[in-house]
């Protein structure tokens, strides 16, 4: 389903970059130009409705452009939140091969090997991407446009394809199971950056540009009881979860369990992205009423009980995938 998600959205995006190549070739005339570049440049118009230069007026090209834009906006936040979804469940499930075994994080896995190739380029990709970012200019247009030439570009491998307990101890291409776990936090930590550097000049979503919540951004009007929920919710959680970060530092906390002190630091960094995803998803320039239930069923599964985070994982494989 993750795969058949990520490629639903790769489809939007070439199917949207056809249309703006399209739509530009015939109304501007730029040599060796990327559609993106050529959207940049056609993103400021003259004040006056009328183009003389094309039958289609400037107005109702802005309007297609912006469209289109929005469409773009979708395809990098869809596909950093199904990504995410799919790195967690691989790190889950991971847990769950060890656990299931009885084994300890000394124990060796069959294949493993592998996981540090495949996983390094998963990591390396979003490196380099960020590297390049630095000389670039929009996040969304320089994703859109990576992922149409790195179709791996935050593409999650499946672990449990590749990864077997091995019960006899001698079996070749092993690892130890933490030697997993750390390529895997790796990677996790990775996409943290990736997704903390996304800087955008927009006014936050949850605050309203008058007393009054601003629904400009709502498909549906009927969602902003919805929206307003969710606003609610949403800063709540913020606040405790800052809240346990402090207390995180405390002194107080350093005479726990070294373990208990490590699972929760991960629940924190979990739950940090969760939050971050969810307030990307709230910052889309356009939100459907599906994707707002999405946002409330990712943060039903977070709550704070005894001054910890207790995250509510699905007992099946089901992933919580972003809709389409």
């Amino acid at each position: 389903m993750y795969l058949d998600r990520m490629r639903w959205f790769d489809r939007l995006n070439h199917d949207r970059t056809s249309g703006v190549s399209a739509l530009l070739n015939k109304q501007v005339e730029l040599c060796n130009e990327s559609p993106f570049e050529k959207i940049q440049l056609s993103e400021d118009f003259p004040s006056s409705p009328f183009n003389t230069f094309s039958p289609v007026s400037k107005i109702d090209k802005k309007r297609m452009i912006q469209s289109m834009e929005n469409d773009f906006e979708l395809v990098y936040v869809a596909q950093s939140c199904l990504s995410w979804e799919a790195l967690h469940h691989q790190y889950k499930k991971l847990e769950v091969l060890a656990s299931q075994e009885n084994r300890n994080s000394s124990s060796l896995l069959r294949g493993a090997s592998n996981v540090g190739q495949i996983f390094q380029k998963f990591e390396v990709l979003l490196e380099r991407f960020m590297e390049d970012e630095r000389c670039h200019g929009k996040r969304v247009w320089n994703y859109v446009r990576a992922r149409l030439t790195l179709d791996n570009l935050l593409q999650v491998p499946h672990l449990s394809d590749i990864v077997t307990v091995d019960r006899e101890g001698r079996g070749e291409g092993t690892l130890q199971v933490k030697d997993v776990f750390n390529i895997l936090e790796k990677c996790i930590n990775t996409f943290w950056t990736f997704i903390t550097i996304d800087t955008i000049k927009k006014k936050p979503w949850w605050k309203p540009r008058s007393s009054l919540i601003s629904t400009s951004c709502l498909e549906d009007l009927r969602d902003m009881r919805l929206l307003y929920d969710l606003t609610r919710q949403f800063r709540k959680k913020e606040m405790w979860l800052r809240d346990l970060q402090g207390k995180q530092r405390c002194w107080l906390r350093k005479m726990e369990s070294h373990v208990d002190e490590e699972s929760e630091r991960k629940d924190i960094l979990f739950t940090l992205i969760d939050m971050k995803l969810i307030s990307r998803v709230l910052r889309l320039s356009v939100i459907t009423t599906s994707q707002l239930k999405w946002c409330q069923a990712k943060l039903d599964k977070i709550e704070c009980q005894d001054s910890k985070i207790v995250r509510h994982c699905p007992r099946d494989d089901a992933l919580l995938l972003f809709p389409p």
